[in-house]
């Protein structure tokens, strides 16, 4: 997969904020590791919530 993250949680209209749930789902529909899209959104001010482990509220 080729596409930019970027552009990926742009189509799957991601704002500010996703979900852990809707991060895991986007991994495996677009074949991406969890782990690069977790940084990407640190990187980029996005805020991941309900996370599954209870890391983030």
């Amino acid at each position: 997969m080729t596409q930019n993250i970027e552009d990926i949680l742009h189509a799957e209209e991601i704002g500010t904020t996703i979900s852990c749930g809707k991060a895991h789902m986007i991994a495996e529909k677009y074949q991406i590791p969890l782990t690069e899209i977790g940084s990407w959104c640190m990187k980029n001010n996005i805020k991941i919530s309900h996370c599954m482990l209870g890391c983030f509220k």
